[in-house]
């Protein structure tokens, strides 16, 4: 049951930021599709979050969503291993705290958005809560559809070059994590800008 609900949550999440409207109107943003609808929603995109200035190579992440984090980057987290998953716009990974598989972490980059982070501003009427931060010199956003932030839920999308953006998406039942989920996605967040920059 709980992880039912976990991929609903992760799936939301990402469709935070790239999903229709609430009202049930036509959406402007992108449309997370494979093929030729694709190309439409990144010939939408205004361009409007701040460009990328030094690209990260993503290949390892686009293949393996779990190789974002270094083994020694888990470690110092706190993070056991990753397991492997599908989310509604392909791969990713979750991590569960060492000591507490009620305190996970999915990372997921969004491959079906080609416009990287600029996709997510564009549709950031959709959500609840959209606050623009960087993490680790790399231009990000706090974003989600609904806000649970006070109940250990935090997403995160963090660009990690013009046409790419990972969603990292925090959901701590216990510990600090659970009343300030936030931080903790911008851990692992630079966490992962590290890990991509060894690679």
């Amino acid at each position: 049951m709980r992880r039912s609900l976990v991929l609903l949550l992760a799936a939301g999440a990402l469709v935070a930021g790239c999903s229709s409207p609430k009202n049930g109107t036509a959406s402007s943003g992108p449309s997370f599709t494979t093929g030729a609808d694709s190309s439409s929603a990144s010939s939408g995109s205004s361009g409007s979050a701040p460009k990328v200035s030094n690209p990260l190579k993503t290949s390892a992440i686009e293949s393996d969503a779990c190789s974002a984090l270094s083994a020694a980057k888990r470690t110092e987290l706190g993070l056991g291993e990753g397991e492997r998953g599908t989310t509604s716009v392909g791969q990713g990974c979750t991590l569960f705290a060492a000591d507490d598989r009620l305190n996970q972490i999915d990372i997921s980059p969004v491959l079906a958005n080609k416009n990287g982070l600029s996709d997510v501003y564009d549709t950031k009427a959709n959500n609840e809560y959209f606050e623009p931060t960087e993490v680790g010199g790399y231009p990000a956003v706090y974003a989600a559809s609904l806000d649970a932030r006070n109940k250990g839920k935090c997403g995160l999308f963090v660009g990690v070059t013009d046409q790419l953006a990972v969603n990292i998406l925090v959901q701590y039942d216990n510990g600090p994590g659970a009343s300030d989920p936030c931080p903790v996605a911008l851990k692992v967040g630079e966490a992962m800008i590290e890990t991509l920059k060894e690679g």
